[in-house]
């Protein structure tokens, strides 16, 4: 019976070992809340705070991506191969494929988050935790 629990056991953790990851971290202060998620595919991150701050972060975004691809008096979104920014009053959403962009460009968009995150008011972007590691046998 032993055997048969260790068994079964060792087939569960080998599958999650070898499954995909995902970690999300988010932070809350006062009227910040920010929520960072990566896994080996994908970054996001999303803000929300006073908006009287938005224009400080859409300045580093424009600073670091450039001009809008589209803008409206209320939006502005920054859209490329593998990435999207999105700013609205006290909202600020970004996405990236990591399969499509440079390794560069994901320590730049991780960069971004972080002054981000600073422009509105709080210390860092939150890390994701990181992965456990696996087992050994």
């Amino acid at each position: 019976m032993q055997k048969i629990v260790f068994s079964l056991l060792m087939t569960f953790l080998s599958f999650q070992a070898f499954s995909q990851k995902t970690s999300t971290s988010t932070s809350t202060n006062s009227n910040i809340s920010i929520s960072v998620s990566s896994d080996d595919n994908d970054y996001s991150y999303n803000a929300r705070f006073d908006s009287g701050k938005t224009s400080a972060a859409k300045s580093i975004i424009q600073k670091t991506l450039g001009n809008p691809t589209e803008a409206t008096d209320r939006t502005a979104i920054w859209e490329g191969k593998g990435y999207s920014v999105s700013v609205r009053q006290g909202k600020i959403e970004m996405e990236m494929d990591k399969d499509v962009v440079t390794k560069a460009f994901q320590l730049k968009m991780e960069d971004l988050g972080d002054q981000v995150s600073e422009a509105i008011g709080s210390q860092k972007a939150p890390a994701p935790p990181q992965r456990p590691k696996a087992p050994r046998n």
